[in-house]
């Protein structure tokens, strides 16, 4: 299969090409409308990856040439959230499926992959279209042929005659449709599918000749989401011969459609808290008459609350380009002990406005890391001021460093609250916070432990955690060292 991506952000371009690289496929890249219709004009592609907002020619105008010069190509769009009606627009116009920015990797590969059977199915019933004048041996050739492609194929085929009685189906059929052990050859569709649904459906088809495709929810046909594409199977003179229907397993798709909408109430939440609580304040500043001192505090904690809103952001973007493989780190050697000791200084304020001990012990020797500056302080910041907000007043924070054998070991030991047992193996979920008495007055958005995990593992090193309830909690780095000692 060879792909085109055209779209005008290269890191959408790269993105595209990192995560397609091992899929064996053939990956080609076009900066521009125009760029992309002049390699579409010069070479053949089986799917293209297509932007729908690009300066000069845009994705639509492309789409439409596409399906004018190039019908049988495959074409994915990419979105962002702000143009999804666009998105909508470019599906009446013919393209396959679209892909919303920010996209990851797992996900395009799905989108990529339904195109690919996709117009794999439709060169196939191009060939053989083009094969039905073949003599008896070369049929019989191209039937066993045919079956060998239908034992091997992903989604459930039932094949049915005029009469709805199934005379061909493929292995994957029997478990994705929950078919009984008994043979379902010679036998009338509904004896194999109960919900009425589908089996009208394909008579439907077969009376009509018109294709159609419908989806299932779980408990109708199987226990999966199914899309069912249902087409008739005509002989030369035009009569109906029978049905094909192809189901297809969307229960993935449907569980990332969750996930975006569970994913934009959360964010959505996130957002509305802070700012209510900045319009409240500001409220307040303009009822407070000429108390200054007052005035003082509410833009104080305005301050607060929009830099924990700012926080917020940058982590989910942080988060966003990680996953999508977007970001680029800029390694560099970095002496560990000198970055905690900027780190500490910055949020040495924070702890002392909470009369709370705060101590680097740094190792005898100058551990050495080869690492983004940037992001590792944002792990650092994250982790030693997550410490600070989960120990009460009068408590300490110990972060001390050493090494272990190849590794740099950073360790962050508080005397805080502490953390459930249930709840250890959760706190790197994004969103996911401790919910308590002692937690409900801190504020926080569950994203920053997940966004510190996401960048050491990108280094290669490792995050772990140890608490004790009531006791305090233990965060331990690991990071491969630039130079580890001989052995």
């Amino acid at each position: 299969m060879r792909i085109l991506v055209i779209d005008d952000e290269k890191v959408i371009r790269d993105g595209c090409q990192r995560a397609l690289a091992d899929q064996g496929y053939a990956i080609e890249k076009a900066e521009s409308g125009h760029e992309g219709i002049e390699r579409l004009e010069q070479s053949a592609y089986d799917i293209v990856l297509l932007d729908l907002m690009m300066p000069g020619l845009d994705g639509l105008s492309v789409l439409r040439w596409i399906r004018e010069n190039r019908p049988a190509i495959q074409v994915i769009v990419i979105t962002g959230f702000a143009t999804v009606s666009k998105a909508v627009e470019a599906m009446k116009e013919g393209a396959f499926d679209f892909v919303g920015k920010p996209f990851t990797p797992d996900y395009i590969r799905l989108v990529v992959r339904r195109a690919a059977e996709r117009q794999a199915l439709q060169t196939e019933t191009a060939r053989l279209r083009e094969e039905r004048e073949l003599d008896h041996l070369a049929i019989a050739t191209e039937q066993s042929r045919l079956k060998t492609i239908f034992r091997c194929m992903e989604g459930a085929i039932l094949v049915t005659d005029p009469k709805g009685i199934v005379v061909l189906h493929n292995p994957a059929a029997i478990d994705m449709l929950n078919l009984e052990t008994d043979p379902v050859l010679g036998k009338h569709v509904s004896a194999s599918i109960l919900d009425g649904d589908a089996v009208a459906m394909i008579e439907e088809v077969v009376r009509k000749g018109v294709s159609t495709t419908r989806e299932f929810v779980p408990g109708a046909v199987s226990r999966l989401y199914l899309r069912a594409h249902c087409a008739p199977v005509l002989a030369a003179s035009g009569k109906i011969q029978g049905s094909v229907t192809v189901f297809e397993d969307i229960t993935t798709d449907r569980k990332v459609d969750q996930l975006k909408s569970d994913f934009v109430a959360m964010v959505a939440h996130e957002l509305r808290a802070p700012l209510a609580a900045i319009a409240q304040m500001i409220y307040a500043i303009r009822t407070s008459g000429d108390d200054a001192a007052r005035r003082q505090h509410l833009l104080d904690r305005i301050g607060m609350r929009i830099d924990e809103h700012l926080q917020f952001i940058e982590n989910l973007l942080s988060l966003s380009r990680l996953e999508t493989g977007t970001v680029v780190l800029n390694l560099e050697p970095l002496v560990i002990d000198e970055i905690l000791r900027q780190v500490v200084e910055v949020v040495r304020p924070r702890a002392q406005g909470k009369d709370i001990t705060i101590t680097l012990q740094p190792s005898a020797s100058d551990w050495t890391v080869n690492a983004d500056p940037d992001q590792i302080r944002v792990v650092f910041t994250n982790i030693i001021d997550n410490a600070i907000k989960y120990t009460l007043p009068g408590g300490n924070v110990r972060i001390s460093t050493a090494g272990n054998g190849c590794l740099a070991r950073i360790e962050v030991a508080d005397s805080g609250i502490g953390i459930r047992e249930e709840d250890l193996p959760h706190i790197f979920d994004r969103f996911f916070r401790v919910k308590g008495k002692a937690t409900r007055g801190i504020a926080g958005s569950g994203l920053g432990l997940s966004l510190a995990k996401e960048v050491i593992e990108a280094h290669n090193g490792r995050i772990d955690v140890r608490s004790e309830l009531d006791r305090g909690t233990t965060f331990t780095i690991s990071l491969p060292l630039l130079d580890p000692p001989a052995e």
